[in-house]
């Protein structure tokens, strides 16, 4: 088994850093100049610096078929762009494959996919029966760590996966399973708690926070923002992931409950791109927060009031009819006085 770098002192803040555990299997992600890479499979941050021919005493690269090869179980992407594979499939169609992935080998013989999983499906879509391979010994740790920091730096990445990844890193380094760890960063995480100098923090929240800090998230954030997107309903999610809705106006339309409004709401969102401010009111309207429905609420009530004096008015002219000392008729005429100051002060003439 080949020696590893020492990962546990990662710093991934900004995104733009990889330690030399990733930095010389990443070389090998870049393909040759004059080759044209989908945003997806765009070179990472720190790899930029490096040419195509950048060699590495990390990992055995090696040309191995594709059918030996599988999907990575700490794979944090949930959804690959047909179009994008498509694109790409093309290309290797045209010039051949180009870059490498990152494998492990597995004990039944084949090879696990620890990065590039985007180019090994559009090499299978484009017939090939070979592709290069960075192979390397990999823990499950190493192997989750290394998928998400190489998914995030590429900035892509949705923040329910980026959310799910970390969530998964911290079960696997930790050994917190998720349901705790959610448990944990709810309750001991909350503002409330957090940060008190009479209440001692635990030692798995502190283990936790070390885990999003390497990832340069604040504890606080990944509370309030991140873990929301555990909750969308599978519209926003599907959207989310696939079509590229930000998880900002994703939480946003989640205030509107009812679905079938919600719906509509977020076709035009997609197909119309919105501004966030235009969508933003849009809600309002919808969940009957905003200053245009609190107007036509106020005209509504202002048309029922009308009515009624008008009904009152009518009602007037027979009450009028009272004999002129009697108490009916002259509690009509100081309720009338009452009105009519009230409707001054209103401004009504």
């Amino acid at each position: 088994m080949k020696k590893k770098a020492d990962t546990s002192s990662f710093s991934l803040a900004g995104r733009g850093i990889l330690s030399t555990f990733v930095s010389g299997a990443l070389a090998h992600h870049v393909a040759p100049s004059g080759v044209e890479q989908d945003d997806d499979e765009a070179q990472p941050l720190q790899a930029k610096a490096a040419t195509p021919n950048t060699t590495t005493t990390d990992g055995d690269t090696r040309w191995l078929p594709v059918n030996t090869i599988q999907p990575g179980a700490f794979q944090p992407r949930q959804f690959f762009s047909e179009e994008g594979i498509n694109n790409l499939a093309t290309s290797f169609r045209e010039q051949g494959f180009r870059g490498a992935v990152n494998v492990r080998p597995l004990k039944n013989g084949s090879w696990e996919l620890i990065a590039g999983e985007r180019r090994w499906r559009a090499a299978k879509l484009a017939g090939l029966t070979e592709v290069r391979c960075i192979v390397d010994e990999y823990t499950d740790e190493e192997a989750l760590e290394f998928a998400l920091i190489e998914n995030l730096q590429r900035e892509d990445l949705s923040k329910l996966e980026e959310t799910e990844g970390i969530l998964k890193l911290i079960e696997v380094k930790l050994g917190i399973p998720k349901e705790r760890a959610l448990a944990i960063i709810r309750t001991e995480g909350h503002s409330d708690k957090h940060g008190r100098s009479d209440v001692a923090p635990s030692a798995e929240l502190g283990k936790i926070e070390a885990v999003l800090s390497s990832f340069g998230v604040e504890l606080q954030t990944f509370r309030t923002k991140n873990l929301r997107t555990l909750t969308l309903p599978d519209d926003l999610k599907k959207a989310h992931l696939e079509r590229g809705l930000s998880y900002s106006v994703a939480l946003e339309l989640l205030k509107i409950k009812d679905a079938s409004k919600r719906k509509t709401l977020l076709e035009k969102t997609i197909k119309g791109k919105l501004s966030f401010r235009e969508i933003r009111d849009r809600v309002k309207v919808v969940t009957g927060d905003s200053d245009e429905v609190s107007t036509i609420a106020r005209v509504g009530e202002a048309s029922l009031l009308a009515k009624r004096l008008t009904g009152m008015a009518k009602r007037l002219r027979s009450g009028l009819n009272l004999p002129e000392k009697s108490q009916k008729r002259k509690q009509l005429e100081r309720l009338l006085g009452e009105i009519e100051v009230l409707l001054e002060e209103a401004g009504a003439t």
